[in-house]
């Protein structure tokens, strides 16, 4: 029989060993928090708020401390939306160009042809005493860009330019590459460089997305496409693939969702009775973060069914406000267009001018003319920009004409900006 004494030695080495085992299991947790090779998890630098990514070493992270940009970039973006204004009521701005068919490079040849569009620059004053705005194109010809990647022999066609993560960035309607432009590429140019390749619809198929336009909304990308069904020539529906959206966080990953609804309240909203025969294509639509609203600028409305060589002629000149949730009725405002308004003439692209809190808008509108057939030659394409107010519909600056080109995406940027050193 044990007597007290031995009992408490018995106790008291109880006591020690377990504090042995419990100091032994914390040691071993800071292995695994502070030696991350021993479990799989890495320690990214404290830049990046103590952020782990899974398949990166500590020597990695020493040496290349921005790892975890948008989409894996491994710089920072610099193209920062506050160096477009570099006066008072004076900002910079830039355009691409969806030149379809015309995007090929003339003398590329296979197997390894090139593609371009074109980057045009330029600067938007407003002049407070007369109310009005005033356009500067830089001189000389627009910058190209240039790259081979391609689906089926077309490629580059920007159908949007867009700030996001202080980057710069252009999407493809016809691959689905979402392009990064950079300063300094090659020889000192501007360059563009894939980040992402998105595919129709639910993802479900090989065939890149027709993007058109984009936004930024709670720090998310939002890419979305024409919001109207793909229809073959008896106007039966092809696919749906048009209606989805694509929402990208700033690590790169990808969540998709089906806009039907929202695409359909916009449509009956404008087409009222018809909407069941009518058609409405987007190309153009932006987040208000000041309104909190959604702003649809439709490229083309109609009433009646779809046919491509008529779509040429049903240029819209409205405003669509639609609620944060999708749950109101769409708010129509008609801009006042100087008379006669040409139905040629479309929405493709817009950006709110800064310091407006999203009321002023400079706008793209582009113009298709005789290009159904693939006649390149007889093929008409231009381009003009305007300024109105969004809630209104006044307008502060008339159409005016920028180029035989058509121009798709626009944003206020400062094109010259350089990387962080």
């Amino acid at each position: 029989m044990l007597n007290r004494f031995t009992l408490n030695v018995i106790f008291k080495e109880k006591v020690i060993l377990t504090a042995v085992i419990f100091v032994s299991l914390l040691f071993l947790l800071s292995t695994l928090v502070f030696y991350p090779v021993r479990s799989g998890i890495r320690r990214v630098d404290d830049h990046y708020e103590n952020r782990y990514i899974r398949g990166t070493s500590p020597s990695f992270n020493r040496h290349y401390t921005h790892y975890g940009h948008f989409s894996g970039a491994m710089n920072p973006g610099y193209f920062f939306p506050e160096k477009s204004i570099i006066a008072p009521y004076t900002y910079k701005f830039a355009a691409v160009t969806d030149l379809d068919k015309l995007s090929r490079v003339p003398e590329s040849i296979s197997p390894t042809p090139l593609y371009h569009s074109l980057l045009l620059s330029g600067t938007l004053h407003y002049k407070s005493s007369v109310h009005t705005y005033y356009l500067y194109i830089d001189e000389g010809k627009p910058r190209e860009l240039y790259s081979a990647h391609n689906e089926a022999g077309r490629g580059m066609e920007l159908s949007e330019l867009t700030l996001y993560q202080n980057r710069l960035l252009a999407v493809d309607d016809r691959t689905g590459i979402i392009f990064e432009l950079l300063s300094g590429y090659k020889n000192g140019e501007t360059g563009v460089v894939p980040r992402m390749l998105i595919t129709e619809g639910d993802g479900e198929t090989d065939k890149g997305m027709k993007w058109e336009w984009a936004t930024v909304k709670d720090d998310q990308l939002y890419i979305g496409s024409m919001g109207k069904e793909y229809t073959l020539p008896d106007g039966s529906v092809a696919n749906t693939h048009n209606l989805w959206v694509s929402i990208i966080n700033s690590s790169g990953l990808v969540r998709r969702v089906n806009w039907s609804n929202v695409y359909e309240s916009v449509k009956i909203a404008l087409l009222g009775n018809n909407a069941s025969m009518g058609y409405i294509i987007h190309e153009a639509v932006l987040w208000s973060h000041h309104r909190h609203q959604w702003a649809f600028l439709p490229r083309r409305v109609s009433h009646e069914a779809y046919d491509e060589v008529e779509d040429e002629r049903k240029g819209s000149h409205y405003v669509v406000w639609v609620d944060e949730e999708f749950r109101e009725t769409p708010h129509i405002v008609n801009i006042i267009m100087k008379k006669p308004v040409n139905p040629l003439h479309g929405f493709s692209s817009f950006s709110f001018v800064p310091g407006t809190e999203d009321r002023h808008a400079l706008a793209v509108r582009s113009v298709e003319e005789n290009c159904v057939g693939g006649k390149e030659s007889i093929c008409k394409q231009k381009s003009y920009l305007i300024v109105f107010d969004m809630v209104t519909g006044e307008v502060l600056m008339n159409e005016i004409w920028i180029g035989d080109f058509k121009y798709e995406g626009i944003e206020f940027v400062d094109i010259d900006s350089l990387p962080l050193e």
